[in-house]
């Protein structure tokens, strides 16, 4: 069964959730208001879905919710934000406004965000940048912590799903977003599929004994992610688990510094720095356009480009409201009813 529900009441109901387990009222929205477009954007794997873990982390002391983000270190166009394990979505935030500040002066800019938890949505930061004119380039890795991703050619887990993201301005203040995991098929889509009861496409997952597996449910018992692109895929993960883990000053697991987080880099650049002449959200949308004329291939309706998925389901959802799986709105509503918050309507 699915449970609809609109987008207001689904953020009032998060945001009420995380300050009843002790999240201050103005972090708590912020949160609240990131999942739920996030779901939104059709990506349900990052969104709502994540208030269950996040409430958990919190009651396991990984998750730090009154904790706010502040500058470590500033060096030229460079900058280092540390978190002290608040929610990620808040140092994410901060970071990719410091790097707006810092390109502005020096036409380029790279912060890293260190001590965080998970930052859901890495695209929402880098979009953040390029709303502002920008191109927006997002790194995050896994803290070196033996994610669910085993190496091309390996059965064991090493990487986590370490996703990049690249954010330019497009035509008409828009921005054209790619957002991915590293992985063939990000955690969360994983954690989905479970609450869905539904199988992952194949080839991306081995289960504990190397078997090739459709079963979601395989991961939790020792089964693996594999790389998206086979070795390709594999070399960017690891490229994404070194780059923004040591510049974000992480340690590794065998370093008695070490906590478990999602570390990132967040790097903007100002096109004009490079060529005043150049109108580049211009030439972007000339691009996007040619690619949009390109005649499909069988078996496809039309060409799609990065981020016109999001903004057809951002469209329909906000007008019909989202769609949770019974297991999401049963744990929403059971996490309501401990911590004493209202539980809204919703259309099953």
């Amino acid at each position: 069964m699915t449970f609809t529900i609109r987008a207001e009441p689904l953020e009032r109901l998060a945001r009420d959730i995380f300050a009843a387990a002790g999240t201050p009222d103005d972090i708590a929205a912020v949160v609240a208001e990131s999942l739920v477009k996030t779901n939104l954007l059709g990506h349900d794997s990052h969104g709502v879905l994540r208030v269950k873990q996040y409430i958990s982390m919190i009651r396991k002391g990984m998750i730090k919710p009154a904790e706010r983000p502040g500058l470590r270190k500033r060096f030229g166009a460079t900058a280092m934000v540390t978190l002290s394990y608040g929610f990620g979505q808040i140092g994410a935030r901060f970071a990719a406004e410091l790097a707006i500040e810092i390109c502005r002066e020096h036409g380029i800019a790279a912060v890293s965000l260190g001590q965080t938890t998970h930052v859901g949505r890495l695209g929402e930061f880098t979009a953040m940048i390029a709303a502002k004119g920008l191109i927006g380039i997002g790194f995050a890795g896994g803290g070196f912590s033996h994610g669910f991703v085993a190496p091309y050619g390996g059965r064991e887990r090493v990487f986590s799903t370490n996703p990049l993201s690249f954010a330019v301005p497009c035509g008409d203040d828009e921005t054209l977003l790619l957002d991915f995991a590293t992985s063939g098929v990000a955690h969360g889509k994983v954690l989905l599929a479970q609450s869905k009861g539904a199988p992952l496409p194949q080839g991306m997952m081995l289960d504990r004994l190397g078997r090739p597996t459709t079963e979601a449910t395989d991961l939790d018992a020792g089964g693996v992610l594999l790389p998206m692109g086979l070795h390709k895929g594999s070399g960017l993960s690891m490229m994404m688990e070194i780059i923004p883990n040591l510049l974000a000053g992480d340690r590794p697991m065998s370093s008695p510094e070490f906590h478990y987080g999602n570390p990132t880099l967040l790097l903007a650049l100002l096109p004009a720095a490079f060529d005043e002449a150049t109108d580049f959200a211009a030439h972007v949308e000339a691009l996007k356009a040619r690619v949009k004329a390109v005649k499909p291939a069988q078996g496809f309706d039309q060409v799609l480009v990065p981020g016109e998925p999001e903004a057809r389901s951002y469209a329909e959802r906000a007008q019909n409201g989202i769609p949770l799986p019974e297991r999401v709105w049963e744990d929403l509503h059971g996490l309501a009813n401990e911590l004493g918050v209202n539980v809204p309507t919703v259309d099953s």
